[in-house]
């Protein structure tokens, strides 16, 4: 009888596997940039929690000399200008803050208007997962940029997949996840993406890399022989 016989060497089934998984890879679309800096903003201007070692801007409106740059102190305290006891900050969030210092300088001064801004969080992370050179939590800095967060990390290792970095984002209302293309923002001039104190950004691997880690987790470690072709045939 006939027999038909196919091989497929090795290289040629890794060729295959490999073109399948790139084909199947896309870069991360546009997210909302305008979006993502708005909810900064009410983020960091509002909800935000202090805690020792924040660092505060405030200054009061027409009032020059009490333009000022406060700590929070280890025992959650903060001194102010003209205000004879200190005020406690630790564990009150932004908005409730600002408005217990209007507060207190409603008592020296006539209707006060107090700007408040937070220009350092170092009790705060941010925290970097996946194909970056040094993982880990890393602290977080006011304003602190994707790519300031992850050159922080030691950078993207070769087998990252830049074009579809994720984010991780616990903060109300709910938990979500931004896909980012990171090569866009590094070669393109596209916007960055302003991370907020808690975020989990994970660096993926690339589509090479995971046909490799294919390879070697189903082909080299678990078959029991090499192989050298793929037949099919009949007697």
């Amino acid at each position: 009888m006939l027999a038909t016989s196919c091989r497929v060497p090795r290289a040629g089934l890794v060729l295959v596997l490999i073109t399948a998984t790139l084909c199947s890879c896309a870069g991360a679309p546009p997210f909302d940039a305008g979006a993502v800096v708005r909810e900064w903003a009410k983020y960091m201007q509002s909800r935000y929690v202090l805690r020792p070692g924040d660092e505060l801007q405030i200054s009061v409106y027409q009032e020059t000399d009490l333009e000022q740059t406060v700590t929070v102190s280890p025992s959650g305290t903060v001194a102010l200008e003209r205000i004879p006891n200190e005020l406690h900050a630790s564990g009150k969030n932004m908005s409730a803050f600002r408005a217990e210092v209007e507060l207190a300088y409603g008592k020296v001064l006539i209707k006060p208007e107090i700007s408040m801004t937070l220009s350092g969080a170092t009790g705060n992370s941010v925290y970097i997962a996946g194909e970056v050179k040094s993982p880990g939590p890393i602290p977080y800095a006011s304003g602190m940029l994707l790519s300031q967060a992850i050159s922080s990390a030691g950078g993207l290792e070769i087998t990252a997949k830049g074009s579809d970095v994720r984010i991780l984002r616990n903060a109300n209302p709910k938990p979500r996840t931004f896909r980012v293309n990171y090569d866009e923002i590094l070669f393109s001039a596209s916007p960055d993406f302003i991370l907020l104190p808690g975020d989990v950004v994970f660096c993926q691997t690339s589509g090479i890399a995971d046909a490799g880690n294919w390879v070697e987790l189903y082909i080299r470690r678990m078959l029991p022989i090499p192989i050298t072709g793929v037949s099919v045939g009949g007697n």
